[in-house]
């Protein structure tokens, strides 16, 4: 399955709200001026709220959507929050920590490493046993101590065992390594060809049905990948909608495997639109014929 139960206290297991939770598109971080201040008071104000906020920047080196392998065959321990969503390696995410136990976990962050693992958990608190190791690039601290964070997903990890729980969870966790298969390079890039074909059905059948398709800006990015795993990545995290189904694709450590099941999920996707497009214009003639 790929959800599992880890043996946390109730309080944690079933949270009534995620104190990790998504930032929007473009965050407004500070308290937005009344339009009729002077210019002074407006100043005054401004300099007041920048100086109560802390921020700091990580280096990030690369392309966020290739994958650097990091092999490690030894168990680490790191601090893991839960997380309505799944998180994937190239993946930017933006998060905002408020409940006092991450602010903690941030302070000790900010001293040791800006790193930490992030695990999808469903709202009846089932959390799974694999997730990604996130790194802080960009962070904020208001003067009321929450923290606004952009991370971009790095290794996958499973968890060993829950180290501790108090004051926030630390695990002892395994990175996963990707193996991209026993067969032939040209087998991924077939696979790679076919789940480009299938998402151009999905999208084709999806402006036929009205329907928005999540991820279609990220349409032309799919041109310039070049690697077989960041491909497969960005597939599961941009066009799978199941979340189910994404953690299934994210605990699999097997590129065409990997590939194969994403052209499975796509092509079914494709015959269901197709289907439904069929009974929509076979309506739409019977309405014209009776007019």
């Amino acid at each position: 399955m790929a959800l599992k139960t880890l043996q946390l206290p109730s309080s944690l297991a079933t949270p009534s709200s995620y104190s990790f939770s998504p930032c929007p598109s473009s965050p407004s971080y500070g308290p937005k001026l009344p339009t009729r201040l002077d210019a002074r008071a407006a100043a005054k104000k401004h300099q007041k709220r920048t100086t109560s906020v802390l921020k700091c920047r990580a280096n990030l080196h690369g392309c966020i959507d290739e994958i650097v392998q990091t092999p490690k065959d030894q168990t680490t321990e790191i601090p893991i929050v839960m997380y309505p969503s799944v998180a994937f390696p190239g993946a930017t995410l933006q998060v905002q920590a408020f409940e006092f136990k991450y602010r903690i976990m941030m302070h000790t962050l900010l001293q040791q490493g800006l790193k930490f693992g992030v695990i999808y958990c469903d709202k009846n608190g089932r959390m799974a046993d694999v997730g990604c190791i996130v790194h802080v690039i960009e962070c904020e601290r208001l003067s009321d101590d929450r923290f606004f964070l952009t991370c971009i997903g790095e290794d996958r990890f499973r968890v060993v065992e829950i180290v501790r729980t108090k004051p926030y969870v630390v695990a002892r966790i395994q990175v996963l390594n990707e193996q991209l298969g026993s067969g032939p390079q040209d087998d991924l890039g077939s696979l790679m060809w076919q789940v480009e074909q299938h998402l151009k059905n999905v999208t084709m059948l999806s402006g036929k049905l009205n329907q928005k398709m999540r991820g279609d800006h990220h349409a032309k990015q799919l041109l310039r990948m070049h690697s077989a795993v960041s491909f497969s990545f960005l597939v599961a995290r941009v066009f799978i909608d199941d979340q189910l189904e994404q953690q299934t694709l994210l605990q699999m450590t097997d590129t065409t495997q990997r590939l194969a099941r994403e052209g499975m999920y796509l092509e079914r996707r494709s015959k269901y639109m197709a289907a439904i497009a069929a009974i929509k214009d076979a309506f739409e003639h019977l309405s014209c014929s009776e007019k």
